[in-house]
């Protein structure tokens, strides 16, 4: 089987460490409240900037500035990750990270980091995809039989192609109703859907 997995927010604790220090930058520089629009009811990944409308564009890119290369590397992995993938990969499976992380001509640092961040938290994969900003695309070009990620966007998309989709919930989709996905909670989770898939071949 041929599983494409997101990176942040699926793989790793991203948002975790993004959501209490845009708190922090908030207040602390910006001298606001730390009052934040539509908690846990974001469809993309660009809830930080959609739960600080007031925030200027300026703002916006020096909050990314400080803390975004921190959140490629020293993000945690989510719970059983790193042992689910290794499961999975010693049943035969192929694994292909995805990510929609956008690069400029001749700059590798981003590939560079977040291979060295999966290296480091032992998470084996096959092929890795950057700047796959349309992951339809992408899963259609690599066949893919599973996919996982946190995006409802990204989600609903994929699986209007007819790819089986599981949704990552995380604290900045929690609380969206999308009955025509299906949420996931945990790797373990995500394994158990995984044998049911595999059990049906």
């Amino acid at each position: 089987m041929n599983i494409g997995i997101d990176i942040d927010d699926t793989l790793s604790e991203s948002c975790e460490l993004v959501f209490p220090f845009s708190q922090k930058f908030d207040i602390e520089e910006l001298g606001n409240s730390g009052r934040v629009q539509s908690y846990g009811k974001k469809e993309n990944h660009n809830y930080i900037e959609e739960m600080y409308p007031h925030w200027t564009e300026e703002q916006t890119n020096l909050f990314w500035e400080k803390i975004f290369m921190q959140t490629v590397t020293e993000a945690r992995p989510k719970p059983y990750a790193p042992e689910i993938i290794h499961r999975l990969k010693e049943e035969g499976n192929q694994i292909i990270i995805t990510s929609r992380y956008e690069v400029l001509p001749n700059d590798n640092t981003i590939e560079t980091k977040s291979k060295e961040w999966l290296n480091k938290n032992d998470i084996p994969y096959d092929k890795f995809i950057l700047n796959a900003k349309d992951k339809l695309i992408a899963a259609q070009n690599e066949k893919i039989d599973l996919f996982i990620d946190d995006s409802i966007q990204h989600c609903k998309r994929i699986n209007g192609g007819n790819i089986k989709t599981l949704l990552y919930t995380t604290i900045a989709n929690q609380g969206v109703e999308v009955p025509e996905l299906e949420r996931v909670y945990s790797w373990i989770q995500i394994y158990e859907i995984y044998k049911q898939m595999r059990d049906k071949k």
